[in-house]
């Protein structure tokens, strides 16, 4: 126990980039097996204050120990072998792991929770520095304790240094490091997506309707749900509203498009000029399928039926989104084209060109489409930042959080797009930080143009109520 204590110190003076005191370099087998089970406690105590309880011992957190272990052995070797020392190897492999330990404690973790919180507030470029730092520290420990071992060299202990980095950053960069503890719900959640998958890779579950027959009958579905879009209404700017949802996993984004329809109908004085796009299993016999080809169609069709001078599209897309700024566009099993900006931005160049748009995207990462789609007469409106993600999805919910707020809530007490947009982004941010997730932060992109005409379509909406939902209310997140 006094040698593992005296190598535990000299560990530490390690890293602290001074020479260890010399005699723990006849340390045996013996004291590295020891501060094995010493690292392991150690990486134990760092796993048991960052991680949430309930906690639950993870058995593949022992697997990074061990390997840590072996290569700080290697690594010792080639100090050794270039020093010239190679009857010493677990006395320097014993001191190796011991400033192993003693920098993992001192210098890896403090700096991991500071580089986290940075990165957490994009504050990237000191997270990285900071990162950087902690290898650096590494290599500087590795370059003194060489050169102790050979000190009146320099060019063969720098070359060491290198190489023994080399072996024993692998452990902290390219190697898996589960921890020793897991939360259990997190891992409940991970065993849960693991048997999805493999359930995904066995068949397909029978779809609920006939896929051939849903493709070939969209193109008279489209057409019948066109002709029922009412003419236009002469001596004041006509609204027209096509709402898009993507996904058919989940029902939120139906309900959202369902909802959209009897909102913009009754309360906004666009009844009959209201297409709904939808991907349910429910609804293929009844609503056209929401996909680009689709959308491309509709929106030429309406283009025809408006005033390009007097009108205004209201677009409204709800679905997911990725990081590669694409909406998902999903009825299983049926291959859809996925909608990247620029194939939103293709699907309006209408013949007549539609002037005057709103153009609302509630998706994840769904910044990324406002760049695209802007022009001088373009509201775009976004549920998210282009890197951040939004809320609300899931099997559980009946609205995505930014379609509770801007549809149900904003647009029930006011009649500005504009002001329904800030009363929305108010209430997302105040439910973000309430569940402390990451803020989304929806986006805004506007001109005088169309804030002038949408003031001037305003003037001749009738006063009506707010549209209450159906068949039930849906609670605040």
């Amino acid at each position: 126990m006094k040698q593992l204590a005296s190598t535990l110190l000299d560990g530490l003076r390690a890293v602290l980039l001074r020479h260890p005191r010399g005699a723990t370099i006849t340390a045996g087998a013996d004291v590295f097996i020891a501060l094995i089970a010493v690292q392991a406690l150690v990486s134990l105590g760092i796993a048991w204050a960052d991680t949430e309880p309930p906690l639950r011992f993870s058995a593949a957190g022992v697997l990074p120990v061990l390997g840590e272990a072996l290569l700080t052995l290697v690594a010792a070797w080639l100090l050794v072998a270039l020093a010239g020392r190679r009857a010493v190897i677990w006395g320097a492999a014993a001191i190796l792991l011991a400033a192993s330990i003693a920098t993992a404690l001192i210098v890896r973790w403090p700096l991991t929770l500071a580089v986290t919180a940075l990165a957490r507030h994009d504050y990237a470029v000191p997270a990285l520095l900071l990162e950087l730092l902690s290898h650096l520290w590494w290599f500087l420990v590795l370059l003194v304790f060489a050169h102790w071992l050979a000190p009146l060299r320099f060019a063969r202990p720098l070359l060491a240094a290198v190489l023994a980095y080399a072996v024993s950053a692998a452990a902290w960069w390219w190697l898996p490091a589960p921890s020793l503890l897991a939360n259990v719900d997190d891992e409940d959640e991970v065993a849960g997506t693991a048997d999805a998958q493999v359930e995904d890779k066995g068949e397909a579950p029978p779809a609920k309707f006939d896929t051939e027959a849903v493709m070939f009958g969209q193109r008279e579905l489209l057409d019948a749900a066109l002709q029922r879009i009412a003419p236009r209404q002469p001596g004041k700017p006509n609204l027209y509203v096509v709402a898009f949802a993507g996904d058919a996993e989940e029902d939120v984004f139906h309900h959202e498009a369902e909802y959209a329809e009897r909102l913009f109908a009754q309360r906004f004085d666009a009844a009959g000029r209201v297409l709904v796009l939808e991907n349910n299993a429910a609804t293929v016999a009844t609503r056209p399928l929401a996909t680009w080809t689709n959308l491309t169609h509709a929106l030429d069709a309406i283009a025809k039926k408006m005033d390009p001078a007097e009108d205004i599209l209201l677009l409204y897309l709800t679905t997911h989104g990725s990081q590669e700024h694409e909406l998902l566009v999903d009825l299983d099993p049926l291959p859809l084209y996925q909608i990247a900006p620029e194939d939103l931005a293709d699907a309006l160049k209408t013949t007549p060109r539609i002037r005057w748009k709103v153009l609302v995207v509630n998706a994840c990462y769904s910044g990324g489409f406002v760049d695209a789609l802007r022009d001088d007469s373009t509201m775009v409106i976004s549920s998210a930042r282009a890197d951040r993600t939004s809320f609300g999805c899931g099997a559980q919910s009946d609205f995505t959080w930014f379609g509770k707020a801007f549809l149900v809530e904003a647009l029930n007490r006011t009649t500005s797009l504009r002001e329904a947009f800030d009363l929305a982004a108010r209430s997302v941010a105040q439910w973000e930080a309430a569940e402390q997730e990451e803020p989304s932060e929806p986006q805004l992109a506007t001109t005088p143009a169309i804030e002038a005409k949408l003031a001037a379509w305003r003037t001749h909406l009738p006063l009506r109520p707010a549209v209450p939902l159906a068949p039930a209310a849906v609670a605040a997140p």
